[in-house]
């Protein structure tokens, strides 16, 4: 079982209260979700004088560029070794600092910790948390800090919440999209975010690249367990090629799920030698959450990932052989 909290931002709002710094992240190769969190929490804080930094590991994603003041976005690159370490954290979209990667080296040993997240997860940690795995994403639960806060996001604000709304919703058709999430959606559109635009940049502006990269994915599809499962893979050869950074991988997986009869379906990427990442959809009742964990990961039932620490084609083996285990 995860961990249950109650609807109630007031743990993350006692937590933010009288803090002066503090550092905002997500978690590694961080998704609208992720990145709308943070940008929403850094308004927040500002305007309770709050002096927020954004650092993640990662590159931010490209396809977020059209965001207003996307270059609070920090790269851990950039940022490690300019920075005394942060006794005051926020984390969302992750159940803990290790989703972080590089960036826990910037946590103090006795730093205070916030977690805000809709992810089950049985090891929470933080020294308050906002955890609520019935929300639609952590855009949501960000939502409700902020008018909690007495504050109303302005146009700025309103898109970064309704980009990670979307993103996790899969533009409000995923099982996890609610009257409650509608409503907010509804609340942020009247305050400024723009929904047209937002998905065009989203959904329907994708690189020359990411549309060439969609169709390697869909030549490399193979069917396991009697067309049960569908694997889809990237070489360590192209995920280190220039062409590759300027590839956006977000619903691609989603391809191989969509193959009448699959029930799991995974895309797999090199990205050292012997290092391989795994992105798991399902449907019906097959829990990847579960499966993802076994391997390191995690997610939610239907949406979850892991790094297994092999070359890909062993990588590949070693997932069929643990979905086989379950199916």
């Amino acid at each position: 079982m995860g961990v249950k909290m109650s609807d109630s931002p007031d743990p993350a709002i006692r937590f933010i209260e009288g803090r002066s710094r503090i550092l905002v992240s997500t978690h590694v190769n961080p998704d609208g979700d992720g990145i709308g969190a943070v940008l929403a929490l850094k308004w927040a804080l500002s305007q309770r004088g709050v002096d927020a930094d954004i650092i993640i590991e990662s590159e931010p994603p490209e396809t977020l560029g059209f965001l207003a003041n996307y270059q609070w976005v920090g790269r851990m690159s950039e940022e490690a070794g300019n920075v005394a370490p942060y006794d005051t954290v926020i984390v969302a979209d992750a159940p803990h600092t290790e989703r972080l990667g590089a960036v826990k080296s910037l946590i103090s040993d006795n730093a205070e910790i916030l977690i805000i997240d809709h992810h089950p997860t049985d090891q929470p940690e933080g020294t308050a948390r906002y955890i609520n795995e019935s929300a639609s994403s952590s855009c949501e639960l960000v939502y409700n800090i902020i008018t909690a806060m007495g504050l109303s996001p302005d146009k700025d604000c309103s898109e970064y919440l309704y980009t990670g709304i979307i993103v996790d919703t899969g533009r409000f058709r995923f099982s996890n999209t609610s009257h409650t999430v509608l409503r907010i959606a509804s609340e942020l559109v009247k305050a400024g975010a723009d929904p047209n635009n937002i998905t065009e940049r989203l959904f329907y502006h994708n690189t020359i690249e990411t549309t060439m990269a969609l169709g390697r994915m869909i030549n490399s599809i193979k069917l396991h367990l009697g067309g049960k499962m569908a694997t889809a893979c990237y070489s360590h050869e192209f995920v280190t090629s220039e062409e590759w950074k300027k590839v956006d991988t977000e619903g691609f997986v989603n391809h191989a799920l969509a193959i009448r009869g699959v029930e799991v379906a995974a895309l797999l990427r090199e990205v050292k030698p012997g290092v391989t990442r795994a992105s798991l959809r399902s449907k019906n009742d097959f829990d990847v959450n579960r499966l993802a964990n076994t391997l390191g990961g995690g997610g939610h039932s239907k949406a979850a990932g892991c790094t297994i620490e092999e070359d890909l084609s062993t990588a590949i083996k070693k997932l069929v052989k643990a979905v086989k285990e379950r199916l």
